[in-house]
């Protein structure tokens, strides 16, 4: 399916715009739609506060130095390989500027900026859909090789977000290495959630000349206001694009705190193994819930299709009304049906919204005509985007 550009820009996921859109008394509100570690920052931020904003008087590196080392502690990436940005969606946006391709395939649903960031370069977009009969699965080898033959660059979410599978590393590798005049440009924001996370991330292999991995601190650190992230690539493709971004677009403080989270290790241990069990917990618990269909996850959100009415909006104000909100996934191709994601919170939260959706009864009659007879969400010429 070929789009063509639209330079709009909504932001999805915001509580107020749906409690108005509902009818609901603004009020406020668990928020699943926010795809963040539940720990929230790791407590050195908050120890080393004062320090830190002792240096606002003071410029930041130009090209996030403490960025870097962060990584280069880490995931062993040399200064060389690697690009700060500014959140890993301001580099979404320059690798489409700067590698210059003019056909991507991007496999959807995911996230929407690939597509936007493709379409402003001038790029056209061929969306590669997945199903919901067998889980999201990616397609196999032989009809990703057919569809790469046919475009210059392939963007892959891994885990991906908001389906929640996880694209093969191997098969990466092999597809870069059967077409080295393509671009594959994996997204590696939540990577940090996965067990054994190194050994499954691209960040962490010797980088090919066609292979771009990005990866983001904003979600397993929960620190989305500071907008940290980085690229990793091949040492020439990194120096294009050091070349044509701009600098200073670290902040000082954002700089100086990458630099203190390469010794979070005992908060990133715990951390990955309270969102595993409760990953697993909150699965299990929807599975056996009525009208709702959960897919497997693997990062820290699940995917779920809303199927005891006809409307999600149902749901939404029943959620809404008793204090609890979630991401409505209806903006994604592919998931127009009905389709919402949670990000997974603290136990006691996770079971406050697992029993108020337990304890959704289905109106006698429709209260929402009005919603339904405005649906919000388009599939043509606007782009309601998530913040992940």
């Amino acid at each position: 399916m070929m789009t063509e550009p639209d330079s709009k820009y909504i932001h999805g996921g915001v509580p107020k715009a749906d409690m108005q859109r509902l009818d609901v008394a603004e009020r406020r509100v668990l928020d699943f739609s926010v795809n963040l570690n539940f720990f929230g920052p790791p407590p050195i931020i908050k120890e080393k506060w004062s320090e830190l904003f002792e240096t606002i008087e003071q410029y930041p590196s130009v090209e996030g130095d403490g960025v870097a080392q962060y990584y280069q502690s880490v995931c062993g990436v040399p200064h060389r390989n690697f690009l700060a940005g500014n959140g890993s969606t301001e580099l979404i946006y320059l690798a489409a500027r700067v590698l210059g391709y003019k056909r991507a395939a991007i496999i959807t649903p995911s996230f929407h900026d690939y597509e936007r960031a493709s379409l402003l370069a001038g790029a056209e977009v061929l969306r590669c859909p997945l199903f919901p009969h067998n889980d999201f699965a990616f397609p196999p080898k032989e009809q990703l090789m057919e569809m790469i033959k046919n475009v210059d660059a392939l963007w892959i979410a891994r885990p991906n977000n908001p389906t929640g599978n996880l694209f093969s590393k191997t098969l990466v590798l092999e597809l870069a290495d059967q077409f080295p005049e393509k671009w594959f440009i994996v997204d590696e924001a939540f990577v940090q959630f996965l067990d054994d996370w190194k050994e499954r991330s691209l960040l962490t292999e010797n980088p090919k000349n066609n292979v771009l991995v990005l990866n983001s601190l904003t979600k397993f650190y929960a620190v989305a206001g500071l907008r940290l992230g980085g690229m990793v690539g091949h040492e020439s493709v990194i120096s294009r694009m050091k070349h044509a971004k701009e600098p200073w677009a670290i902040n000082g403080i954002a700089d100086r705190v990458a630099s203190l989270l390469s010794g979070c290790t005992d908060y990133d241990e715990k951390s990955r193994l309270a969102m595993n069990a409760e990953k697993e917990r909150v699965f299990e618990a929807l599975k056996d819930m009525d009208g709702i269909l959960p897919f497997p996850p693997s990062a820290n959100y699940i995917l779920c299709q809303w199927r005891k009415t006809d409307n999600l909006d149902h749901l939404l104000a029943h959620l809404l009304t008793n204090g609890v909100y979630i991401r409505d996934c209806r903006n994604f191709p592919g998931l127009e049906k009905n389709y919402f994601r949670l990000g997974f919170r603290i136990p006691e939260e996770n079971d406050r919204m697992l029993s108020l959706m337990a304890s959704f009864e289905a109106p006698r009659s429709d209260p929402l005509q009005r919603a339904i007879s405005s649906p919000p969400y388009t599939s043509e010429g606007v782009f309601l985007l998530n913040e992940r």
